[in-house]
């Protein structure tokens, strides 16, 4: 169960990056890619920032459960 949930939560966070990455290369100027950056790290809810986040609690809940901490 702990792998399944940390293999989860690392396809989360491939499909989000996969969504993310275009959007940062089409950004032309320094202060655009950081606006992207920005945006995506700072709007949890909306489109698939929410999915990254997801991931990263999978992560953590696999590892905590992993090493018993829970």
């Amino acid at each position: 169960m702990n792998t399944l949930l940390i293999v989860t939560g690392i396809i989360c966070i491939v499909i989000s990056l996969f969504i993310f990455i275009p959007a940062i290369k089409k950004a032309n100027t320094a202060k655009e890619k950081w606006g992207e950056i920005l945006e995506f790290v700072l709007d949890p809810f909306t489109g698939l920032t929410g999915v990254f986040y997801l991931g990263l609690l999978l992560i953590f809940f696999g590892l905590v459960r992993m090493f018993e901490l829970i």
